[in-house]
């Protein structure tokens, strides 16, 4: 590969994490760098931008509840617990993951946690059991769906929340490659192949615009946030 690939499309090849046949040394170090890149560049201040517009509306005496689908490590659902908590917001969580080493790293991780559960399933069957939440949230979840289930799966999330949707994800252009390259240089086995092949794997803001959109979900918008992240959100009426 050269250093900078063509990023005209979205790259289709899996991901190493999602393969199997990294080991549970490596993909503890992965969930690490990856807890980290969303604490220090840019995919919590996404989601934490739009928790603070949508919740001015909450009502501190009832209970919200969220679906982190791809909740990996679920450093996510833990940083939205603690910002529920300074508000006093009572912010009830479920966590899914198709990969089940995955979960057990993030049960350990998150043991005592009471207001947060983890489940082992993909979206599709979980969405079958028709439990509904207020939100559903995907953070680095929507470049992991292959371009021609995008769609489905932007519809099996809305179907589950009942107030909206908010996915963080990376945008796909050099400037990024390049950045997540120079900063997983050296990192772990999985880092190492995984954060460059995310960028590869991740959107155009149009992309994203236009899935939404194909979807029958126009309430969503993109935005931009800071290290080249993207979001696309949006509350129903």
């Amino acid at each position: 590969m050269t250093f900078l690939p063509r990023l005209t499309r979205r790259a289709e090849e899996p991901e190493l994490m999602d393969t199997g046949e990294a080991s549970e040394k490596e993909l503890g170090d992965a969930l690490d760098f990856l807890s980290a890149s969303n604490a220090f560049l840019g995919g919590w201040a996404v989601v934490r931008e739009r928790l603070e517009v949508w919740s001015r509306a909450w009502d501190k005496r009832r209970q919200v509840t969220m679906l982190d689908v791809g909740t990996g490590a679920a450093d996510m659902p833990l940083r939205i617990l603690n910002w529920s908590r300074r508000r006093r917001f009572h912010v009830e969580i479920v966590g899914i993951d198709t990969d089940a080493r995955i979960l057990e790293l993030a049960r350990a991780r998150t043991e005592g946690e009471e207001n947060l559960s983890l489940i082992h399933s993909d979206l599709r069957s979980f969405a079958a059991q028709g439990d509904r939440f207020d939100y559903v949230l995907g953070s680095l979840f929507l470049h992991h769906v292959p371009p021609s289930e995008l769609e489905e799966a932007l519809r099996l999330c809305d179907g589950l929340a009942s107030k909206g949707l908010l996915f963080s994800d990376l945008h796909r252009c050099a400037a990024a490659y390049a950045g997540v390259r120079a900063l997983t240089c050296l990192a772990g086995r999985v880092s190492r192949c995984d954060g460059p092949l995310s960028v590869r794997r991740a959107f155009l803001p149009e992309e994203l615009e236009r899935a939404a959109l194909n979807a029958g979900l126009g309430y969503l918008r993109v935005r931009r946030g800071p290290f080249f992240r993207l979001s696309l959100a949006g509350e129903k009426l």
